[in-house]
């Protein structure tokens, strides 16, 4: 047997165990038990400690796939093209869509942030977005479309934060609102929180200075 062929199998188990998990913890309401999730995968409890480590780099595991996947969907098709506020607009509906879509967005975001091992998945990525989230600010800062004066991170991390808050109440309410009107509305409050400019009321921007002769 190939090394090639034992690290397809070896994925495959992977996959298979992390997919046992994200079944467990949503039939259990974010509990986890190592035994049953091995039973589910049909692999030994000693395979999966071989791929995880334990129970909660298991858990750490789904989570930080989960964020991942997030990423990659809400930044998909992102077009660089676009003005500020079409291309964050655009951004904000596929964020809210992720989370109403995926069912085990309220959990990550409720139950498993208490877990130790999730805490610190949670800490790099709510860097990160506050890293995008600032880099975003910048951006429209330069176009024009932002007030300069603004402190980009600060405002960015308080974009992020208020989300997070946001999209789990609204995951977790017995009758969700409905996503266009959370959308809307997460749209009406970055809009305020950045102070956006529109275009009639912008400043003109100084043209580039031409070549030296």
């Amino acid at each position: 047997m190939s090394d090639q062929t034992l690290t397809r199998r070896g994925e495959a188990t992977r996959a298979r165990l992390l997919e046992a998990a994200v079944e467990e913890l949503l039939e259990r309401d974010g509990a986890l038990e190592v035994a049953s999730v091995a039973a589910r995968a049909d692999v030994s409890v000693g395979l999966l400690y071989r791929y995880f480590g334990s129970k909660a780099g298991l858990v750490a595991t789904v989570v930080t796939d989960f964020y991942d996947r997030s990423i990659t969907e809400i930044s998909e098709g992102d077009d660089r093209a676009l003005d500020w506020a079409a291309r964050e607009r655009r951004r904000t509906e596929r964020s809210v869509a992720f989370y109403y879509r995926e069912p085990l967005a309220p959990i990550v975001l409720t139950l498993l942030a208490r877990e130790g091992d999730v805490a610190a998945v949670e800490a790099r990525f709510i860097a990160k977005l506050v890293d995008d989230a600032a880099r975003s600010v910048q951006r429209g800062q330069r176009e024009g479309e932002i007030p300069a004066d603004l402190d980009a991170r600060m405002i960015g991390a308080m974009l992020m934060g208020a989300f997070r808050v946001v999209i789990a109440e609204a995951l977790t309410r017995k009758r969700r609102p409905a996503q266009a009107t959370l959308t809307e509305e997460m749209w009406r409050f970055v809009v305020a929180g950045v102070r956006f400019i529109p275009e009639d009321e912008r400043p003109p921007r100084e043209a580039p200075a031409p070549p030296a002769a």
